[in-house]
């Protein structure tokens, strides 16, 4: 429903990347647990899909899997489940798209609402550090084409094009090709030029042409800094099995619904199923919160405890043996 905003108006895939890179942003520092970090990430602009008719607008990111401080040591993220990483992105490009007055609110709870909200981040290639053909390889799958020549067939008797999708299409007539008329094709394959000038690949953070410029302006700085204060290489420090206290483990939703039969995440006055923006770990705020929705209760005033008398206890020699004790013998020794 949201991508015929982006094929009419090309430059929201500009603040597109820029959700996306504030998303990792967010989710990267509570992961890492490191507030001043940042990410280096390098993203591609793909409009299309399996086939060229449709306009299907996503990103292919090129990331670190930490983040780096401004003295070049890096810290490794763990390894952890990227739903939050997903729902920060839904609400960061609802809330962009709200703004540029394309969506409503209205709109925005119904698609929340959905099941399977359209919103999907998948990490399933990881390459090493030391990799380079593998970086090398995943950049040119990223600055691929829309579509492969290889895989057009032109039938100039009947004036048609067959293009093999290389994937089994969904639906009834499950193939793994499309057949198009000749003009068809043309405007199916056009629509996916970006406008003169437009940027398909951009770059953040660490990698963005203002970090790069400063590391190398340091560099050129550096034959009058003693070597031994400026590293060699880039430290990496793991902090993979660092648990942040304002990401909550993968099952804590059940535990809720286990203890107090309610389920956190479903809202109680629609029944429809809500999304994490953020967490409020600051007692203070918390109280704010609570006094201005009239639910914090304040302790009751009470006297400080008394302290116990004991009874009056006396020993009275009895014997050789020993002492015996008496309770309240009504005299004292």
């Amino acid at each position: 429903m949201l991508r015929i905003y982006f094929k009419y108006d090309r430059s929201l895939l500009t603040v597109l990347c820029q959700c996306a890179y504030r998303s990792l942003l967010t989710f990267l520092r509570e992961v890492v647990g490191l507030k001043d970090g940042v990410p280096g990430a390098v993203m591609q602009i793909h409009t299309f899909g399996s086939s060229p008719e449709k306009y299907h607008p996503h990103l292919h990111v090129l990331a670190t899997d930490g983040l780096f401080r401004d003295t070049g040591t890096f810290y490794v993220m763990k390894d952890v489940d990227l739903k939050p990483l997903e729902e920060l992105f839904r609400a960061e490009v609802f809330k962009f798209l709200k703004k540029e007055g394309k969506i409503t609110d209205e709109l925005i709870k119904k698609l929340s609402a959905w099941r399977h909200s359209g919103f999907s981040i998948d990490n399933g290639v990881r390459i090493k550090k030391d990799d380079k053909d593998g970086r090398e390889a995943i950049a040119q799958y990223m600055m691929r084409h829309v579509f492969n020549t290889q895989n057009i067939t032109y039938i100039e008797k009947t004036g048609k094009v067959i293009y093999r999708t290389g994937k089994i299409q969904k639906g009834e007539n499950r193939k793994n090709f499309v057949i198009y008329d000749a003009e068809e094709f043309i405007a199916a394959i056009t629509q996916h030029i970006p406008k003169k000038n437009f940027q398909m690949t951009r770059s953040y953070g660490w990698y963005s042409n203002k970090n790069r410029g400063l590391r190398a302006q340091r560099e050129s700085l550096s034959e009058d800094t003693p070597t031994e204060t400026i590293p060699d290489e880039v430290e990496v420090i793991d902090v993979s099995k660092y648990q942040p206290k304002n990401v909550p483990s993968l099952t804590w939703r059940e535990c809720i619904k286990k203890i107090w039969k309610d389920d956190p995440l479903i809202c109680p006055e629609c029944q429809s199923e809500m999304s994490i923006i953020s967490f409020i770990d600051n007692p203070v705020v918390i109280k704010k919160i609570l006094k201005y929705l009239d639910l914090w209760e304040e302790e009751a005033a009470r006297d400080p405890p008394q302290a116990k008398i004991p009874e009056e206890i006396v020993y009275v020699p009895v014997d050789e043996a020993g002492w015996e004790q008496y309770e309240n013998p009504g005299f004292t020794v």
